[in-house]
């Protein structure tokens, strides 16, 4: 008997190009849930190339629709695991109930080996296209899916990327066909050697326990943005350092966790001011670089408006600063681990936690000088602190579900310089 090698991967929840673990599983250790070959007969003329649906010439679009053949697996213990085919009314799907959370489930997952598990070159529209799923809730509406997504080659080289809730195109999961889209260029192709030329799989890994129903699977076309975008107000009176942020004229944008941000640009500093949300506000006791384990707001941006937004590493210049938000508030630079005298910040409570208002000059920007019309990478964190004196969470405005942001420009938002 033959066997199927499937390059199973173990990994953190929601982390997004992370290098992986393997686990080899065999055709043995797996359910396929078709019990035959499935061949599409096609007569010579019944169908030209040019008629089928097809994104530059791709056509291999349709990864699950309603059929379950043997082009889908799933992990073979049924306890970890239920995957039913149902029919209602108007469509086919799949109903599936998982629960990693017990003994014998260490990897929970199921994969598509789509078109006949054919090689499918994707190298060429990798950056315009994205997987589509649509999925309803069998309950409550919630926005999280606890899942991770791997794509693999013919040679079991895989590269994964974690469910984020701005995948979700959306407000919310609910009792309806709801579509998530997974944009197929933020998977880390390149730094796990996948060859797109030769892609075989979708994988689809599950963490935690839920239930959950999937109508379909496609390669849709990708129009909409990787990352959150805001614009810096640049009007000639800057923001004063007190704590009242009434002059702020630059819009604040909201995180998904509730806190907001706005910026204002001059022509001797980058104003940041930041509202958080917080029911035990500046708590942090930490000194030097550690003040990220408590209380604190940290920024990360870029003075350089021609680096590549999907870089995975830092340049020059890209910053990383701190304020420690304490009792004894300071500033922070990772880069050159040291504190920062010169730049200038208030931080002020308030009924639902605090504010702070942040004036970092130029000097520190290395003398960067932007115009109105330019874009730069941003990211900013907000580290909330618990009772046991650490740090409970990291709320993030870009990469909110996903960490990392301190190593990987890539996960960083946007900023315009308004006009």
């Amino acid at each position: 008997m033959k066997q199927l090698l499937l390059i199973l991967v173990f990994s953190p929840l929601l982390l997004l190009a992370q290098d992986f673990p393997t686990h080899t599983i065999n055709m043995e250790e797996v359910n396929v849930l078709g019990k035959k070959l499935r061949f599409k007969k096609v007569g010579l003329y019944d169908e030209s190339f040019a008629d089928r649906p097809n994104i530059k010439g791709f056509s291999q679009l349709e990864i699950f629709t309603d059929a379950v053949t043997d082009e889908v697996w799933t992990v073979k213990n049924a306890t970890c695991i239920g995957i039913q085919p149902e029919t209602d009314t108007k469509d086919a799907f799949l109903k599936i109930n998982w629960n990693k959370d017990q003994d014998g489930c260490d990897w929970v997952g199921m994969g598509f080996g789509w078109d006949m598990w054919s090689a499918k070159d994707m190298a060429y529209i990798k950056d315009t296209i994205a997987i589509e799923l649509e999925v309803r809730s069998t309950g409550k509406p919630f926005t999280n899916l606890p899942w991770a997504f791997g794509i693999e080659d013919y040679a079991n080289r895989q590269a994964w990327l974690g469910y984020n809730t701005a995948f979700l195109m959306a407000k919310e999961i609910t009792n309806e066909w709801t579509k998530v889209q997974i944009p197929f260029s933020l998977f880390p192709f390149d730094e796990n050697e996948v060859d797109l030329t030769s892609v075989k799989q979708l994988i689809i890994q599950f963490f935690s326990e839920g239930k959950v129903e999937i109508n379909s699977i496609k390669i849709v076309p990708f129009t909409g943005k990787l990352r959150q975008e805001t614009t810096a107000s640049t009007s000639k009176v800057s923001p004063k350092m007190d704590g009242d942020l009434s002059d702020w004229k630059a819009p604040f944008t909201e995180f998904e966790s509730g806190h907001s941000f706005a910026v204002h640009y001059s022509n001797d500093s980058l104003f940041v001011a930041v509202k958080v949300e917080d029911q035990s506000p500046r708590v942090n006791e930490q000194t030097g670089s550690n003040l990220w384990n408590g209380d604190a707001i940290e920024i990360a941006f870029s003075t350089n408006t021609k680096a590549d937004p999907k870089r995975k590493f830092f340049l020059l210049s890209d910053q990383h600063i701190g304020i420690n938000c304490g009792a004894n508030p300071y500033a922070w630079d990772w880069k050159e681990s040291l504190e920062l005298k010169t730049i200038d910040f208030k931080i002020q409570n308030n009924a639902t936690g605090y504010t702070a208002e942040i004036a970092i000059p130029y000097k520190q920007l290395y003398k960067t000088t932007l115009k109105s019309g330019d874009k730069i990478g941003f990211e900013i964190a907000v580290d909330l602190n618990t009772t046991e004196q650490k740090r409970q969470r990291q709320d993030r405005w870009n990469s909110h579900n996903t960490e990392g942001f301190h190593l990987s420009p890539g996960k960083w938002g946007e900023v315009e310089i308004g006009f």
